[in-house]
């Protein structure tokens, strides 16, 4: 898990007053660990096997004896590093420098400096000799856009607009400079934004990387090293990154044990039995030792679950929401189970329409353990129906963040799974973001999937906090684990993976 920032100046500032490093310490330490960062990846592919010599008729290289093996005399790389008129142009720069001796460097500017930094390592080139070029060329090995940086405010002017439409264009290994060029200070791009393959950001995690929408544009995200340890460097936060180490699947290590030792889900199955049998089906499949259908009859149900039109005395945890439906007799009959009290008592996973009844925020401060698991639609209805927000999805999408955080502080005993490219996990005052989502979920159904999962984990005891954050986690990765085409995944298969994770 690694700590995330919403800005890092208070950080800079803090690392250069407290450890003394001050006067453009950190950008040289910054460019350093970029240009090491850089090196790498141009020395893990500079020697494959079809630049080695082999004589007529050998077919492979590799194969040869290594008196008859001629390395290759490659050329330098050819980095392009664009820089603008701020800070980060002035990290492109000193980039430069750093990488002169080992690749053939074209610095293009797109401004003149501006900032004190930018300014002091423009003239540092300029003693050295290294010329500042006006034009992109083509392609090259890495092209580096050290433009913008930190994110813009307002929108970008058609020339600069152009000028990244040009990066964008150049065939070539792209790198960003902190962030990409285009996407402002919470993650969205403008007109344009460079869309790299990697970036570089400075010190430590931002949010604006982890916007739903930044997903398209920053490619893989490494952290780059600014002269201190990194526990030094960064302070407190409430915002963090998981990773698959934060997974803690259900691994049964007692053999003396039973079914109920699992905990017992009840699932609440309203008009489209289809979506409710998915949660179940997942749910089964990850751990839990019995599942209850509640509800309405399910022709041709599978036998694997017990089923029943009355309410069982004893569960460990309950969903509602997967299939039940929009209409008010739905509704109402759903809103009747969750008003029981022994139902609030138990961990309760809510998905899908139920989110959109208008009187289920008067309920929530009654439940023990609520989960939420609502999509971006399903989200703004809760913002309107708690009185928090009358907000577009898009206006969501934009401030994911910001409107998650307004919402688990109104309702601080819940824990919010917000789904999308970077699903959030809220509770309390600690956003989680999940970074291993593909594409390939974007599917019917795979929502129940989820919810089912979540559901597992809460009734064979995982806290609240606890089952949100391994089921999105390993949602995920079982999604990985089918190895199909990023548009071949279906929801079954999906909960059927969820058996083979670890």
């Amino acid at each position: 898990m690694e700590k995330i920032f919403d800005s890092v100046r208070e950080l800079d500032k803090r690392a250069e007053d407290t450890f003394n490093l001050k006067n453009g310490v950190l950008m040289e330490h910054a460019a350093r660990s970029m240009a090491e960062r850089i090196r790498s990846i141009l020395s893990s592919c500079l020697l494959y096997p079809q630049n080695i010599q082999e004589p007529a008729r050998q077919k492979n290289a590799w194969d040869l004896p290594y008196s008859h093996i001629k390395l290759p005399q490659p050329e330098p790389p050819f980095i392009q590093i664009v820089c603008g008129s701020g800070d980060n142009g002035g990290d492109g720069y000193a980039l430069a420098r750093l990488l002169a001796d080992f690749c053939a460097v074209r610095i293009v500017s797109v401004k003149e400096p501006k900032s004190p930094l930018c300014k002091l390592q423009r003239e540092r080139l300029e003693l050295l000799g290294i010329p500042v070029a006006a034009e992109l060329q083509e392609r090259c090995d890495v092209l580096v856009d050290a433009v913008f940086g930190t994110g813009i405010r307002g929108s970008l002017d058609s020339e600069m607009c152009a000028l990244i439409e040009r990066m964008n264009a150049v065939q070539s290994y792209k790198v960003a400079c902190d962030i990409p060029s285009g996407l402002n200070e919470f993650g969205i791009p403008s007109t344009v934004a460079f869309r790299a393959d990697e970036t570089c950001t400075m010190g430590a995690l931002k949010t604006a990387l982890y916007a739903d929408a930044a997903k398209d544009y920053t490619g893989t995200i490494h952290v780059c090293n600014l002269g201190l340890p990194r526990r030094c460097y960064e302070g407190e936060t409430d915002t963090f990154l998981l990773s698959v180490a934060d997974m803690k699947l259900p691994h049964r290590s007692v053999q003396n044990t039973h079914k109920m030792s699992y905990g017992h889900g009840l699932f609440f199955c309203g008009e489209k039995n289809g979506a409710c049998m998915l949660a179940a089906t997942a749910a089964l499949h990850f751990g839990i030792g019995l599942v209850t259908v509640f509800g309405e009859p399910v022709p041709a149900a599978p036998f694997d679950f017990m089923y029943t039109l009355q309410l069982p005395e004893n569960f460990s945890a309950a969903m509602v929401g997967s299939g039940l439906g929009r209409s008010s007799d739905a509704q109402a009959r759903a809103f009747d189970f969750l008003s029981q009290e022994h139902v609030r008592e138990q961990p309760l996973i809510l998905d899908a329409d139920i989110l959109h009844n208008t009187k289920l925020p008067e309920l929530l401060p009654l439940f023990k353990a609520p989960i939420l698991t609502p999509h971006p639609k399903e989200f703004q209805s809760l913002l309107a129906n708690s009185g928090l927000a009358q907000v577009s999805v898009a206006e969501i999408q934009e401030r994911r963040f910001e409107y998650l955080r307004q919402f688990c502080g109104a309702f601080p005993q819940a824990v919010i799974v917000l789904k999308g490219a970077y699903p959030l996990i809220g509770c309390g005052n600690q956003v989680f973001v999940n970074p291993l989502g593909t594409n390939a979920l974007a599917k019917a159904g795979s929502g129940d999937v989820l919810s089912g999962m979540i559901t597992a984990l809460a009734a064979q005891g995982y806290s609240p906090l606890e089952a949100a954050l391994t089921g999105s986690l390993a949602h995920a990765e079982a999604a990985k684990l089918l190895h199909t085409s990023d548009y071949g995944l279906t929801a079954s298969a999906l909960a059927e993976a969820a058996a083979k994770l670890g």
